[in-house]
């Protein structure tokens, strides 16, 4: 559970965000490539502090803290946008940065109740599946820490597992021409067995040439040193016994020994 200080500093945190200064400290590069993936290290993030050894976020675990950074890093310019989040829970720091920065915010959530039906502008019922507005309204859709749930099997006993390709047919579909996608998810910790057991070239596949253009991968903490390594759990290892079917025992021990790090994903459509 989250504890209380930990809950009122993240609200403050969101309360307070600027995207100006977001689009200050995330204005250079700052990751270094590798195999055309970026790498986001802890040594090098714009929120380490080389003198006190630290991540300068002041609340969350290590994966919270990077879900912060990144979503400032890339949701910090929306001027005159719309823009559209899937699976926006209690509180939304990207809502904030949207707003601020002179976009307009709508989102979706399948915890809403049914009858609340979104609006531009406003929130309400809808998931990845069935995103209820016209073909090519957004000029942007995002999901901070939903992407890994939408097809995941332990949550069948709420509701029936969606297909990734319906998913982001759909999210194509209301996104305009030259619109983009952004996406987060953890990497070895729960979801989706692929999110589990960190398999990029099975998630980059979602997004084929045909579709998609201009597509970037980016790994948050994989290089975590010399921050803590943040690994998966005993507790953890139970919910994938029931989310693992195609990958071998051999595979799941390996990745019981990685360290949990944030996949990010962002794309054009074609």
């Amino acid at each position: 559970m989250h504890s209380l200080g930990n809950s009122l500093r993240k609200r403050l945190h969101s309360i307070l965000a600027s995207p100006r200064k977001a689009r200050k400290e995330w204005g250079k590069q700052y990751w270094q490539e590798l195999d055309g993936i970026r790498n986001i290290s802890c040594r090098h993030c714009p929120k380490f502090n080389e003198q006190k050894i630290t991540c300068t976020i002041p609340f969350g675990t290590p994966l919270r803290k990077c879900v912060i950074a990144a979503t400032e890093a890339h949701l910090s310019d929306a001027r005159d946008k719309n823009v559209l989040e899937i699976g926006f829970g209690r509180l939304s720091l990207g809502r904030n940065l949207v707003n601020r920065s002179g976009g307009t915010w709508t989102g979706v959530e399948p915890h809403q109740p049914k009858e609340r039906k979104p609006q531009l502008g406003k929130g309400g019922y809808g998931h990845a599946e069935d995103i209820p507005f016209p073909d090519n309204t957004f000029d942007m859709v995002f999901g901070i820490q939903s992407f890994e749930h939408w097809g995941q099997k332990a949550a069948a006993a709420a509701r029936k597992p969606s297909e990734y390709s319906d998913c982001l047919n759909e999210i194509r579909r209301v996104l305009k021409p030259g619109g983009a996608v952004y996406l987060d998810a953890p990497m070895h910790f729960h979801g989706h067995e692929m999110f589990i057991m960190g398999d990029i070239q099975k998630i980059a596949s979602l997004f084929p040439d045909e579709d998609w253009c201009n597509v970037v991968i980016e790994k948050w903490r994989y290089d975590y040193e010399p921050l803590e390594r943040y690994a998966p759990t005993e507790k953890l290892f139970d919910e994938w016994q029931e989310e693992i079917f195609s990958y071998d025992a051999v595979e799941v021990e390996r990745v019981k020994a990685e360290p949990i790090w944030l996949f990010t994903i962002s794309a054009e459509k074609k």
